[in-house]
């Protein structure tokens, strides 16, 4: 099955993009099933360093933010994805933790995105925010801004940790939450792909978390060009009438736009049932 990814005319290309981008898989994770879908919108960007993708076939599902510019931020968003993604299609039957193998996936990434950066591409960087299955248990890992919302009976959780300096100083105390959202250091980041501080998979534990799905829960990926201006109540308004995940992405995007977003938005809904 082709995959599907935002930007179908950047290069490298990572597959054809076809439309609509939602699947339904019967073998998922027995007994559940899932819906998928996704958008991507430039916004008012001069282009869009945003990348997602969507591989039923492995149930992997990602979305990065890249940064460094215009050419150096979509290169990394697009090496972190592949990267990730092969990190996935690598792997044998019976694996070895799906965490450790996502942690090494992210180290082995980084270094990647680093010796890119060494042939050009200075200061390239890149956030990622991923959901896979790995031997029948799902997992969670982000790392950078964007960020990962689970709805469950219409209560919103979220299921990722922000890298940022802010939130850095929200949890030691030195900062509330109120005082972050308007912070500009809400912007620097402590911890993302393409950092010289990445070193070992044991690092990255802590950022990569299993995730038990139950039917009728609902899986937002997204950039924080989308998530930081779009509320969870607008989430839930769209998802109670039943619209299909790219429906829900596309909509979504559009509202972050349209509420002053000024960033790329890239949005991935997974809805399982």
């Amino acid at each position: 099955m082709d995959l599907f990814r935002a930007n179908p005319s950047s290069t490298p290309r990572l597959s054809q993009r076809l439309e609509p981008s939602h699947f339904v898989l019967d073998l998922c994770v027995a007994p559940l099933r899932y819906l998928a879908g996704a958008d991507s919108q430039q916004g008012l960007r001069p282009n869009n360093e945003d990348q997602f993708l969507i591989d039923p076939t492995v149930s992997f599902f990602a979305v990065a933010d890249g940064m460094g510019g215009h050419e150096s931020g979509e290169k990394a968003s697009i090496l972190a994805i592949q990267t990730l993604h092969q990190t996935v299609l690598k792997i044998v039957p019976s694996p070895p933790s799906g965490q450790g193998i996502l942690a090494q996936g992210l180290v082995d990434t980084n270094s990647a995105i680093l010796g890119e950066g060494g042939g050009g591409y200075h200061k390239m960087g890149t956030t990622i925010v991923l959901l896979a299955r790995i031997d029948n248990k799902w997992w969670i890992a982000n790392l950078g801004d964007s960020e990962a919302w689970l709805f469950r009976k219409r209560k919103v959780q979220v299921l990722s940790q922000t890298h940022s300096m802010a939130a850095e100083m929200v949890r030691q105390k030195a900062m509330t939450a109120k005082e972050a959202a308007v912070s500009p250091l809400k912007h620097r980041l402590v911890r993302y792909l393409g950092s010289p501080d990445l070193t070992s998979p044991q690092q990255l534990y802590s950022d990569v978390r299993e995730f038990k799905p139950v039917a009728g829960d609902v899986i937002l990926l997204g950039s924080d060009g989308l998530m930081e201006y779009i509320r969870p109540n607008q989430v839930v308004d769209r998802l109670s009438i039943g619209v299909d995940p790219q429906t829900v992405a596309r909509d979504l995007t559009q509202l972050a736009i349209k509420q002053g977003s000024p960033d790329n938005t890239t949005g991935l809904v997974i809805r399982f049932f």
